[in-house]
């Protein structure tokens, strides 16, 4: 009798690199990467060596560039053999390094959410947390093309970023300015209230921490 069975293929592997210092971020990305991937993705997640705990300007953000590449490399020379990697900060820190020194697609939460807002009609806005942040995205979305389609950049505050209702509210009114069609609201101190937020918005929340997710997943299904 033959066996025409196929020999079971290996889960797809993702590694998940927060580029800020903090291990309850890292878990905290590495519970969403979970839910999103599915249980068909083996998902690990790895913290910056060095730099700081929460990325909040210019010096944190290109100290994190160097730590991102620092920890993949260190990771691959430990055996860990990714399909892909997500730099998970909204910002992507790192990324053109990164790509040129590992093996497999790497993708950002950055540019994956700008990307998925601008295959869709209309302008579209930007809300995070810290202005240093908003100039950073526009210079990102200069880079890649994307400015033309972008109505605004608009910095939420700590309390905005606490408080679902609030900021809600903040991008709501920021959207009735300027026209936007949807919002890319992202960074990892505000993934606890992402839900919240989109579940009454008038217009819709474009998730680029998922949006990354499913990327880096389809770049390494594909490549």
């Amino acid at each position: 009798m033959n066996d025409n069975s196929q020999p079971a293929q290996s889960p797809l592997r993702l590694m998940v690199i927060n580029p800020n210092t903090s291990e309850a971020i890292t878990a905290r990305l590495r519970a969403l990467a979970e839910d999103e991937a599915g249980g068909s993705v083996t998902v690990s997640a790895v913290t910056a060596r060095f730099g700081a705990p929460y990325i909040s300007d210019r010096a944190g953000a290109a100290i994190a560039a160097e730590a991102v590449v620092d920890v993949a490399k260190a990771e691959l020379l430990d055996g860990a053999a990714p399909d892909a990697i997500v730099i998970a900060c909204f910002g992507d820190p790192g990324i053109d390094a990164l790509q040129e020194a590992v093996p497999c697609p790497v993708a950002g939460f950055a540019e994956a959410g700008l990307r998925a807002a601008a295959e869709q009609p209309g302008p579209f806005m930007v809300a995070t947390n810290g202005e240093a942040w908003c100039d950073m995205l526009a210079e990102l979305a200069a880079t890649i093309g994307l400015s033309d389609r972008i109505s605004s950049f608009l910095s939420i505050g700590d309390a905005a970023a606490r408080d679902a209702e609030l900021c809600r509210a903040m991008i709501t009114e920021e959207a009735e300015r300027t026209g936007a069609a949807r919002v890319v609201l992202g960074g990892a101190g505000l993934i606890p209230i992402l839900a919240d937020v989109a579940a009454e918005l008038p217009l819709p929340l474009v998730d680029p921490h998922r949006a990354a997710i499913r990327k880096a997943i389809a770049l390494a299904r594909t490549s």
